[in-house]
């Protein structure tokens, strides 16, 4: 698998001298909002790009504390803890892409280890240049950050707040009412045009959806982490029904529409901190589906209507 080519040539754009040596799509969770984007990877690096909202981790391997992987169903998670701060980078993939980067961490460590032990100073040396160019490199981030709307981001921040985050998960409600569903419909399937989901069953062979079937249950073409961007919440102050109702509004370059409303019992606990919500991320469920038919012996593709699980965070 690659990553998306205007990832790559984000990332060349902004560092001509990054030699790729692998590459593959994968997601980030960043302060609760889903990055769908590309990693590549070079013997002294790897970097985490999604062109289309400017963001571009550049790690050394030199910076990397641990590296451990989580295997799942359909998709892989692998942990990055980086920096003297432990930061932590999360990255999901829905393909075995991962291994290469453990593969290459644990050469790196490897030979980091071999320098140690050595008095060999010119790759001493060596180490020391990737490490004072990092250095240079967020350096130069935040000199953008303060100077520009540059949104270049080359080290995870960290919000001092979190300890005082709330966080509440509901399911988007009224979607049946005013045209949203089909909205909702036609705007996913824009997206999918435009290659914004990382996962679609389309790409599979016929036995690979029958080896993820084999226990049964349903596969769905876009999976339940994948995002709507652009979900904001707004007060319905003219709701004759509710004096707490809030709207679920969509707004990104695929439309503006209100496609639903937060669920009552949600609203009134939310409404006083509407103006303190952090974080607002919309994901997907529903949609087309396989299952297998074990007594026919074929796959059946079925489809549900499209809605959106809200998890927001806010300050309290």
């Amino acid at each position: 698998m690659k990553g998306k080519s205007k990832d790559k040539l984000y990332l060349l754009n902004q560092f001509s001298n990054f030699e790729i040596i692998a590459e593959a799509t994968a997601s980030s969770n960043i302060d609760g909002v889903i990055h769908n984007g590309s990693i590549f990877i070079s013997y002294d690096e790897f970097t985490f790009v999604n062109s289309k909202k400017q963001i571009l981790y550049k790690i050394p391997w030199s910076h990397v504390n641990s590296l451990t992987s989580q295997k799942g169903i359909l998709s892989n998670k692998t942990f990055i803890n980086y920096d003297q701060n432990s930061k932590e980078l999360v990255l999901q993939f829905t393909s075995n892409e991962f291994i290469v980067l453990e593969a290459l961490y644990k050469t790196f460590c490897h030979f980091n280890k071999k320098i140690n032990n050595t008095d060999n100073l010119e790759l001493q040396d060596k180490i020391e240049f990737l490490e004072k160019e990092n250095e240079k490199l967020l350096s130069i981030s935040k000199e953008q950050n303060d100077s520009s709307d540059s949104k270049l981001v080359l080290e995870h921040p960290i919000d001092e707040k979190i300890d005082d985050l709330s966080y509440e998960s509901f399911v988007v409600v009224g979607l049946n009412y005013d045209d949203r569903g089909n909205r909702l419909k036609k705007m996913i399937s824009d997206m999918k045009k435009n290659e914004e989901f990382i996962y679609l069953y389309e790409g599979l062979k016929r036995s690979e959806l029958i080896n993820e079937l084999e226990f049964g249950g349903k596969l769905f073409e876009i999976a339940n982490y994948e995002s709507i961007p652009g979900v904001y919440l707004e007060r319905d102050t003219d709701n004759p029904y509710d004096t707490n109702a809030i709207k679920v509004i969509i707004s990104n370059e695929y439309g503006k529409f209100i496609v639903g409303y937060v669920p009552r019992e949600n609203a009134a606990a939310i409404n006083q901190y509407i103006e303190n919500i952090n974080t607002c991320t919309a994901y997907i469920y529903g949609g087309k589906y396989k299952e297998f038919d074990w007594i026919e012996e074929k796959l059946v593709t079925k489809e549900k209507p499209y809605g959106l699980n809200l998890m927001i965070s806010y300050y309290k």
